[in-house]
């Protein structure tokens, strides 16, 4: 596989298509929840007496962090001079840095792969970035040349940046493939918004059903409730022609019947925010007591806390839009009654 990949790793007529801005390739698709992960052990450390230390793992092109627009923090970038003869090196993320040194200037530190013994020299930071899918933590994260990694080589993700729309240049792509060698095969072929939608399927599928469940209550409860009020204005209908024949104003009636219904939505919100918040709390510290980063995950929805006030304050400021449209017919129905008919009413 590492001759073909060697060829195939020489992209020139792959980006002479007018379509394509540039190209490169890597080990691990990103966002298509894949990974590779290496322990490793600090300057000074020894497998002996080093704790346990882990890192994802990327194996890219010298021009992969321009083509995929990861912004370079310091140092330098990997170059083509980066192969087997030179000194191994490594560019790491800012995660990285922060989590094993997070005090000093980490250019230039060297750590080794317990697996291989291989020892790199750390020569950039870049910016961080989501490595398997969207919604997860931030992780440390080590990048190493290509052509470093020889004997890891297998199956890798080639990415191109075009002009125009991605999907028109997979018939060149495969025919520039099949023209280097024919026995390499393209086992996947699409575009990164894709791959980053379908890690979002279940959890998209989710949010619509319950948005469709959601609103069906919603409009269900604003039925529910405009009927209830319209039950008690067709008992009230003597009462409300009184009050109009002694001189009530229509606004009256209308915010004597409003309130009526508001009521009890004021207090049916006091006592489902209060049972929310406090089986919120619950359910956080008992079902995710034993992860802290899972329970830090589980409570953010994009990056928003499920006991966020702000959304405790929309979710009723909503509810009770809702409440006061349901109370909103009834209401007008009443003012419109005429004192006549009412005071004749039984």
């Amino acid at each position: 596989m590492a001759p073909s990949i060697r060829r195939a790793s020489d992209l020139s007529s792959v980006r002479s298509s007018p379509k394509t801005f540039t190209a490169t390739l890597a080990r691990v698709p990103l966002i298509a929840n894949d990974n590779w992960f290496t322990d490793f052990l600090l300057p000074g450390e020894t497998d002996a007496t080093a704790a346990a230390h882990e890192t994802m793992r990327q194996m890219v092109r010298e021009n992969y962090f321009a083509t995929m627009e990861i912004p370079f923090l310091r140092g330098r970038e990997f170059t083509g001079q980066d192969n087997v003869h030179a000194p191994a090196v490594a560019v790491v993320n800012q995660t990285f840095q922060q989590s094993y040194f997070p005090n000093e200037d980490i250019l230039g530190k060297r750590v080794t792969f317990r697996a291989s013994k291989r020892e790199v020299e750390i020569v950039g930071v870049v910016a961080d970035t989501r490595y398997m899918r969207q919604r997860e933590e931030l992780r440390p994260l080590l990048y190493t040349p290509w052509q470093q990694e020889v004997a890891a080589i297998g199956d890798m993700s080639f990415a191109l940046r075009t002009t125009g729309e991605p999907t028109a240049l997979a018939a060149a792509v495969r025919q520039v493939v099949r023209d280097l060698d024919s026995n390499l095969p393209v086992t996947q072929l699409t575009t990164q918004t894709a791959r980053a939608q379908a890690t979002l399927g279940k959890e998209r599928l989710s949010a619509r059903l319950l948005s469709f469940f959601g609103g069906l209550a919603l409009l269900l409860a604003a039925i529910g409730l405009s009927g209830v009020l319209a039950y008690s204005v067709a008992q009230r209908t003597n009462e409300i022609g009184i009050r109009m024949a002694l001189g009530a104003q229509t606004s009256h009636v209308l915010r004597l019947v409003i309130w009526q219904g508001m009521k009890l939505v004021m207090l049916g919100l006091a006592v489902g925010a209060v049972a929310g918040y406090a089986l919120t709390r619950l359910l956080a510290s008992q079902y995710f007591a034993s992860s802290t980063w899972q329970r830090q995950l589980a409570e953010q929805l994009y990056d928003v806390k499920g006991t966020d006030p702000v959304i405790f304050s929309a979710v009723a400021t909503l509810l009770a839009l809702v409440a006061l449209a349901g109370c909103w017919l009834p209401a007008r129905r009443a003012a419109q009654v005429d004192p006549l008919d009412a005071l004749r009413h039984e």
